[in-house]
């Protein structure tokens, strides 16, 4: 509360010192151009001290006397006028000064024996002063009462009546020009008040703005503004409530009554909830000008009156959508009506509000997202660390007992274990475990429990959810035995599953922590669990192939098949990863764990290409291919994937060009080619271009890397073969591209060529079939 108050008294604070700016710009604008007529009056008093020397009609003593008077007067004013004060001091000292001057002016012309000059001049004086001195009208009132009582003593003492001015209506035109500069006065006095009141709203406005710029939590921020809005009118208090549902919930109200406030919190909206209520559930504003009377509030009526309230305007708080996000009330403790200003402010109130509650939200939703994202993140991170230990083990007991430790890092858990199934005695054996003592696991170890025992265990691992236990929970006699003989006391088990079979379970536990597995935790379970059983699987197939070398090539197929799957998980987490804005370290981390993947994924795929290719079960599939649609889904696909920097890959491909081949192969082909010149270029650029000619489409992909010696080409498209051992250890890959490239090109009836520069580029040129060469055939087969 107090912190509050605080922030309220600096808020104040800084409006007064925007008030205190403005009235120091006034003074400073009062001084300048009171020094400056002062400094005309004095001009003049010359100029009519050497007209009176020319005249000498009358007496100079008197007039003189009084120009001296005037001069010593004006001299006075000005220096009184260096000295610093407020600004109505200022004002009250200048509008003494300018009476003096309009009496002294009037007597000089009584002395004279006329009074002409001194009404217009003293009219003109009126008017000018009310128009370039900012000190208000009761200053200029009091100089318009000075005037005018020294032109009425300047007539009567000329003509000895006042009738005379009076006679041909002049005494009309001075009473309405004397009249007129205090209506400007005034007028340019309640401009200048309503600029201040602009300015200290703009102030204000800034304010509220800057502090939602700046993330300040929304109570803050609503307190600043109702603040803000209040300082605009005298007795006005102001509150914010926010919808939630069909509730209004209080969230500011620095200067209602805080019980009041406390009543008010979760009423419920309607189309007669008072005007707040109302507001809320019409979408338009709400006047109510005397409380007491109005049947909107006869269910608060007693409420508001016995808090003070008389009158409540409240407008809903509606974002650009046009949904409602809550009410800005305006109160007074007097029954009254709004006026124009009245509805600016509740514009603007309820403007500042919404966005304001807009931006809290949105901060909410972010803040949420960027507590998912870390949620995933770690989930992800977890996973690809447990997906590359689980891939890189192709034996079943050391999967296992890497399997228990990953499980304890990962999810900080004290011990891990596996349960193994043996179907021929129905029993379930302790296979591997972690954080167990050696006494402990050598005993455990030993153990061989009934399947009965897990029956209701078993029952909830049907599905792939995790699924935990407290140990005071548990009902079985032999479960909850064994829990209590190894000090566990919350423990979470995963299902293990070998071909949609259930072969055992992994289980994460505490001991002594009582809190259970959080979601993250249950997820990332989940992951290992389901990557070890993948894992298992692949270390089972790797097992039997070993002793069946007469099923190589189903070996390789299979294993390949089996690979790709985990494969694709761990590329499809470092891409969400890759798009997380994380720190730089563990994006790079993750972008080479995405390219190693995709490079492993593109050697996998190239084996199965060979192996189908080998087998003969891969027949061409020929057809009309469109070779500017197959370019621009390559150039996408390509894209997507990292390279250097400073390479540049072209895709040119002539306008119509169609090929007479198989489009997967002739894909397969092309990127084969592509690959192999972005791993072997590393700045510049590579050029892919089909151009007609012959009847054949004959494809170029030349690029401006390191290039192959001569002596090389001739093995470049053997099995197994790069042009140097260095390339290999450089850029990776087995050597079965160019080979699968050729192998392809036979089946579809193509070409393929190869020059090269070492250290200046290579290009490859392949040719196929064109839809023009192999339209005669068509047309002989429809004949």
């Amino acid at each position: 509360m107090s912190l509050r108050h605080e922030n309220d008294d600096g808020r104040a604070g800084e409006a007064c010192t925007i008030l205190a700016d403005l009235a120091s710009e006034t003074n400073r604008l009062l001084l300048e151009r009171l020094r400056g007529v002062l400094w005309i009056c004095l001009v003049v008093f010359g100029l009519f001290a050497l007209a009176d020397l020319r005249d000498q009609t009358g007496g100079l003593v008197g007039p003189y006397l009084l120009k001296v008077f005037q001069v010593l007067v004006a001299l006075a004013a000005l220096d009184v006028l260096r000295r610093p004060r407020p600004l109505d001091a200022n004002a009250r000292i200048g509008a003494a000064v300018i009476a003096m001057i309009y009496i002294t002016t009037a007597t000089a012309s009584g002395l004279r024996g006329s009074y002409g000059s001194s009404v217009v001049m003293l009219v003109v004086c009126c008017m000018g002063s009310a128009m370039i001195l900012p000190w208000g009208a009761r200053c200029q009132l009091a100089t318009v009462v000075a005037a005018a009582l020294a032109l009425l003593a300047n007539v009567q003492f000329v003509d000895g009546s006042l009738a005379a001015i009076a006679a041909n209506h002049s005494g009309l035109g001075v009473a309405i020009g004397l009249l007129g500069s205090v209506y400007v006065a005034h007028e340019q006095d309640r401009h200048r008040h309503q600029r201040e009141r602009v300015a200290s709203r703009l102030a204000g406005q800034s304010e509220v703005l800057e502090m939602i710029a700046r993330d300040t939590g929304l109570s803050e921020v609503l307190d600043a503004l109702t603040t803000m809005i209040e300082r605009q009118a005298t007795g006005l208090l102001c509150s914010v409530l926010i919808l939630e549902g069909d509730r209004l919930r209080h969230r500011s109200a620095p200067s209602l009554p805080e019980s009041y406030s406390r009543a008010i919190d979760g009423i419920i909206i309607g189309p007669n909830v008072g005007s707040c209520g109302s507001a809320a559930y019409r979408q338009k504003p709400v006047v109510v000008t005397d409380i007491a009377r109005d049947p909107l509030w006869e269910d608060f009526r007693e409420l508001a009156l016995s808090h003070g309230l008389r009158a409540c305007w409240s407008a809903p708080i509606m974002t650009t959508a046009g949904r409602c996000l809550g009410t800005f009330a305006m109160y007074y403790r007097e029954p009254r009506g709004p006026e124009a200003d009245d509805w600016r402010l509740v514009g603007l109130a309820a403007h500042l509000a919404g966005i304001a509650i807009e931006r809290s939200r949105a901060e909410e939703t972010l803040a949420a997202s960027r507590r998912k994202i870390e949620e995933e993140s770690h989930v992800s991170s977890a996973l690809v660390r447990a997906g590359a230990e689980m891939m890189t083990t192709l034996n079943t007991p050391l999967i296992l007992e890497r399997l228990c430790q990953l499980m304890t890092e990962l999810l900080g858990c004290d011990v891990s274990d596996t349960m193994l199934r043996d179907p021929d005695e129905d029993v379930y054996v302790p296979r591997s475990g972690h954080g167990y003592s050696f006494e402990e696991w050598e005993s455990f170890r030993l153990l061989r429990i009934p399947g009965r025992a897990f029956a209701g265990l078993l029952a909830n691992l049907r599905g792939d959810a995790p699924v935990q236990f407290k140990a005071t929970r548990v009902r079985t006699p032999l479960s909850a035995r064994l829990l209590a003989e190894y000090g566990i006391t919350v423990s979470m088990y995963v299902p293990l599953r070998r071909g949609g079979n259930l072969v055992g379970f992994l289980s994460a536990a505490y001991r002594g922590r009582t809190e259970r597995f959080s979601a993250v935790q249950e997820r990332i379970a989940r992951g290992v669990g389901q990557l070890a059983a993948m894992a298992l699987e692949n270390a089972r197939l790797v097992e039997e192939l070993k002793s069946a070398s007469q099923l190589k090539s189903e070996f390789v197929s299979t294993m390949s098949h089996e690979l790709r799957t985990p494969l694709s998980v761990i590329i499809g987490y470092a891409d969400m990863l890759a798009d997380d804005p994380s720190p730089d370290e563990r994006v790079l981390m993750l972008n080479r764990v995405r390219r190693s993947s995709r490079e492993l994924l593109e050697m996998i795929e190239a084996t199965l290409n060979l192996n189908r290719l080998e087998a003969g079960r891969d027949p061409a599939q020929i057809e009309v291919v469109s070779v500017p649609a197959l370019f621009e889904e390559l150039e996408s696909e390509f894209a997507a994937l990292p390279r250097a920097a400073k390479l540049a890959l072209h895709w040119d491909a002539a306008a119509g060009a169609t090929a007479w081949t198989d489009r997967r192969k002739l894909r397969i082909v092309l990127k084969n080619l592509v690959g192999n010149a972005l791993k072997f270029t590393a700045a510049g650029e590579i050029r892919v271009t089909c151009r007609l000619a012959d009847g054949r489409c004959a494809f170029t992909v030349r690029d401006t890397g390191i290039g192959i010696a001569s002596e090389h080409l001739p093995i470049i498209f053997d099995m197994f073969r790069q042009a140097d051992s260095s390339y290999a250890r450089s850029h990776g890959g087995v050597g079965l591209g160019l080979y699968i490239v050729q192998r392809i090109l036979a089946v579809l009836g193509g070409t393929i060529d190869v020059t090269s520069e070492l250290g200046r580029g290579t290009t490859f040129t392949v040719t196929v079939p064109s839809v023009e060469a192999a339209a005669e055939p068509l047309e002989d087969a429809r004949a």
